[in-house]
Formats: structure tokens, sequence, C-alpha cells
């Protein structure tokens, strides 16, 4: 997709590997609005990179070091911006490489009546064959209108970044995870490739994809917000 020649500039990302990320400067593309209007109410989303500080996350088996926590992070800031010219609120957990504790991660977003909370995840595997990009909520019995919301939004997530990346899918999923099961508005979780996958590991190398990752995460929040009205 062409980039808008107006879209404004935001501040770079200067921390953490791959550079090739973060040395350019960001251009937002011109955002097909679902309504043509800002939304009435300015919705909250939470967004949570995964891991950070001590807490690595995975790490891909190359030299020099690519850590999941630094992609999250990227990964987020860039959905963080898209988020924020579609006209939404956005926070994040984290702003820098430091560890927050899983539970501080969903009470952030519970004290502060968020909305949406997505969490920003990368994958591995034992077998290096293992690809694609999957989406996980938690379904519980005690609470089925936030459990299906949840899923609702897991399934908008998952089409729309199928959409951006031409990743394999790996499906909406049901998981008893820590940041979605302690929050208490829709919550999900992205895992959007694996590290340990030789060639999905050289498309996360790539800042155009990982600029599509957010897009395409932002798009699916984008519809599933705009299907609530």
């Amino acid at each position: 997709m062409a980039f808008n020649s107006c879209a404004r500039r935001i501040e770079v990302v200067q921390v953490f590997e791959p550079q090739t990320i973060v040395e350019q400067p960001i251009i937002f593309r011109e955002l097909p609005f679902l309504n043509a209007t800002q939304p009435k109410e300015k919705k909250l989303i939470v967004i949570d990179p995964g891991h950070g500080g001590k807490d690595f996350g995975t790490e891909a088996p190359v030299k020099p070091s690519f850590k999941e926590k630094n992609l999250n992070l990227v990964t987020a800031r860039l959905l963080k911006g898209y988020l924020d010219q579609m006209g939404y609120r956005t926070l994040l957990t984290r702003n820098e490489d430091f560890f927050v504790p899983l539970d501080k991660r969903a009470s952030f977003a519970n004290i502060r009546n968020s909305d949406l909370f997505v969490s920003i995840h990368y994958n591995s595997a034992p077998s290096v064959n293992a690809e694609g990009i999957e989406v996980f909520y938690f379904r519980t019995d005690n609470d089925l209108m936030r459990a299906s919301a949840s899923k609702s939004l897991a399934d908008s997530v998952l089409k729309y970044l199928l959409d951006a990346t031409d990743a394999k899918s790996r499906g909406v999923k049901h998981g008893n995870l820590a940041v979605v099961r302690k929050t208490t508005m829709p919550a999900i979780l992205v895992e959007s490739g694996f590290l340990t996958n030789e060639k999905e590991l050289l498309k996360l190398k790539d800042p155009a994809y990982i600029k599509s990752i957010a897009w395409g995460i932002a798009q699916g929040i984008q519809a599933y917000l705009n299907s609530e009205l």
C-alpha cells in the first residue's frame, strides 16, 4: 500500500534491535476508516508489549541477538501510532525495556477502565517448521459476555492481520493466560510469528513487515469497535 505524502511523522523509537526498524522516521499510511467520522466516544485501548527487562521472552537462535521483548515493544509503539491516528486513546503497559509482572499489566488496564486490552507477542516452538499467526482469548462460564466479546475481537484482529501479512493462520484459540484472564474488558494476546522459523524470522527482520503487522492489528481493532456501534 502506498503511503500518503501528507502523512505526519512521529518521534522515532530510539532503542532496541532490530535497529533497521527504529532508525527511520515512521510515515503513517492514510487509514481507510470503516466509518467516515472519528469515533464519537474515544475508546481507551491498552497495548501490552509482552516481556521486558530481565524477561527476554523467546530469542531467535541467531547472532547478533534478536529478542522477542524488543520486537514486542517496537510493534506496540507502531500499533499505538496507528490507533492514535484513528482517533482512539491508547496507553502502553511499558514504553521502555523494563520488567512488568503479569498481574500489574492486567491491573494497569483494569483500574483505568480500559475498553480493550491487546497484548503483543511473538512465538517460538521446538519444531523449526512451526509458523503463522494465532490469537488467544480467555473463555470462562463466569463471564460469557466478555468471553464472547474477546473472541469477536480476536477473530477480527486475526482476519486483518492475515490480510496485511499473507501469513499462515493458526487460528483463534482459548488460552488460560494471565493477562487475558485477569483483565475485566475484552482482551486478546496476539502471537504474530515464530522467531524459531527461519523463513518467518527473515520477514520479522524486515521493518516493512513489522509495520504491516501493527497495521493489521489496528485495522482489526477498528473493525471490531465499529461492529459494536
